[in-house]
């Protein structure tokens, strides 16, 4: 999926939460008109991945009647990026190659990664974290 795919697919959304924000009477004509001024001023067309994802997280800083439309942006961000990053780290750790694990490090913390788009049909939520200690043996 391309960084417009994902765009234009914010942009559906966020029509479809202002209708019915408006439909319900929660949210004004004037306040919709700047929501949605604000997602086409920050969203443009062209932006590469990880770009697109940064300006995802700046859409509810000042609206947050967006994040029901962000939210699910950054957990997916946070789980095939962070996640992935960190397993990274940890292998270069392991593997003696401190240096590089900084590096890595620092740009995932600076979001200055490479993204590649890994679609898929539906979401699935990732696995629960294995436990840390393990279970008390039962009496």
């Amino acid at each position: 999926m391309s960084p417009d795919d994902i765009r234009q697919q914010i942009e559906l959304k966020v029509v479809e939460l202002v209708k019915a924000r408006m439909a319900d009477g929660s949210m004004t004509e004037e306040r919709s008109q700047q929501v949605s001024q604000r997602v086409l001023d920050l969203l443009q067309p062209g932006m590469s991945m990880e770009a697109l994802y940064r300006t995802i997280s700046k859409l509810d800083d000042t609206m947050p009647e967006l994040s029901p439309v962000v939210l699910p942006y950054l957990r997916e961000y946070e789980h095939n990026v962070t996640r992935q990053a960190q397993e990274n780290v940890r292998n270069l750790i392991k593997q003696g190659q401190f240096d590089a694990a900084a590096n890595l490090a620092e740009k995932v913390i600076k979001q200055d990664v490479q993204l590649v788009w890994e679609g898929r049909a539906k979401y699935t939520p990732p696995p629960p974290p294995p436990p840390r200690f393990p279970p008390f043996p039962k009496r």
